[in-house]
């Protein structure tokens, strides 16, 4: 069974929510709502066909902080409970329309990454102060967004106006204030958005960013016991983004090799974003360093009770929201599950561009370089 947080936004949410899509209101009575309803966020974006006839889901989620490790387990989890309210659906250019802006709060910092690298662990360790809106992977910038600006994939997501626009209304739409304590908000992007920092930046050119990633081996190894978005895309038009070939290159692909493909591209977008974005390694992210990281990475210090709240995460495993599973280190198990000729080939795609990373200046944690003059 294919994991929640690996399916297209759309269809999990019209799965958990199915009067999403029974109420379709125009932008004028969209916005009448939206303000009207302190809880309202849009949840997901069906892209239509090949990005025609984009829609916005849009419900009630109350004042429920974004606390679990993802927002699809967010919207999972008070759809059992029966707890989302209202909801419908729009059509995609109500986010050039600014009054659906309702006490948003600007992002004080975004976080892209490899993937199982330390990321999901940041972001909830981030939200264990009630002042913190973290939004996990958020259901509409997961692929609904992008697949609709770029047609399916078919053309660049090109940097216009009007997107850009769009982009920045809905990153402030996810990040409306719905408790009052809440003061700052952080975006944690799926794996792959990574690709689009460029873009992301240009519409929040103050918003400092992180990039964390990981020894690729122990992120394909991870992503082989529990897939992901990005394998899920294999042999479908967007893999073809994400690897950097022909998308139907894919559908016969080795899936270390499609992986191996899609992460060094992931590295090599990341390294040409220095001066814009810190960079992270995995093996760096520690309750000692996890202040520098905040400070150095997103100029946000807060005070040492919050820090202290912040570093109780570490003790636990990150994608269990009940905290009752310890964090141990299984980089060494996932180490041994590759073999060495898979090994091999990952580096022969990964390795350059994480020795660049290692050791760059925007590195927050740099090593010295191996590289012999």
């Amino acid at each position: 069974m294919t994991a929640l947080y690996a399916l297209p936004d759309h269809e999990v949410v019209m799965a958990l929510v199915p009067h999403v899509g029974s109420t379709r209101l125009s932008n004028d009575a969209a916005v009448e709502r939206i303000r009207a309803v302190p809880g309202m966020v849009p949840l997901a974006i069906d892209p239509g066909t090949n990005g025609a006839d984009a829609t916005v889901l849009w419900a009630d989620i109350g004042d429920h902080p974004f606390r679990e490790w993802q927002y699809m387990f967010t919207v999972e989890a008070l759809a059992k409970a029966g707890s989302i309210g209202e909801a419908f659906a729009t059509s995609l250019d109500v986010l050039l329309d600014d009054r659906i802006l309702a006490d948003p709060i600007e992002p004080s910092g975004f976080m892209f990454h490899i993937s199982r690298c330390g990321s999901t662990l940041t972001g909830k360790a981030i939200a264990r102060s009630p002042r913190n809106l973290v939004i996990n992977q958020g259901g509409p910038l997961q692929r609904g967004f992008w697949a609709a600006i770029t047609r399916d994939f078919s053309q660049p997501a090109a940097p216009s106006e009007e997107n850009l626009h769009m982009f920045r209304n809905l990153v402030l739409a996810m990040t409306r204030r719905r408790r009052p304590e809440q003061v700052h908000s952080f975006v944690k992007f799926i794996s792959w958005n990574t690709l689009y920092i460029d873009f992301a930046m240009q519409a929040f050119p103050q918003v400092p960013a992180l990039f964390l990633y990981r020894d690729p081996v122990e992120v394909v190894a991870s992503v082989l016991r529990e897939t992901s978005a990005v394998l899920w895309a294999k042999g479908r038009r967007q893999a073809g983004f994400l690897a950097g070939v022909d998308w139907q290159d894919t559908q016969a692909m080795d899936e270390i090799e499609y992986l191996a493909r899609c992460f060094a591209r992931y590295l090599e977008v990341a390294e040409q974003a220095e001066g814009r974005v810190a960079h992270v390694n995995y093996r760096d992210i520690n309750p000692a360093n996890f202040p520098a990281m905040l400070a150095r990475g997103f100029h946000f210090d807060p005070g040492a009770d919050e820090l202290a709240l912040m570093a109780e995460q570490f003790a636990f495993h990150s994608k269990d929201d009940s905290d009752s599973r310890k964090f141990t280190s299984d980089s060494a198990q996932k180490q041994s599950e590759i073999s060495d000729a898979d090994k091999a080939l990952v580096a022969s795609f990964c390795a350059p561009a994480m020795e660049r990373l290692d050791t760059s200046p925007a590195n927050l944690f740099a090593r010295a370089s191996r590289s012999v003059g």
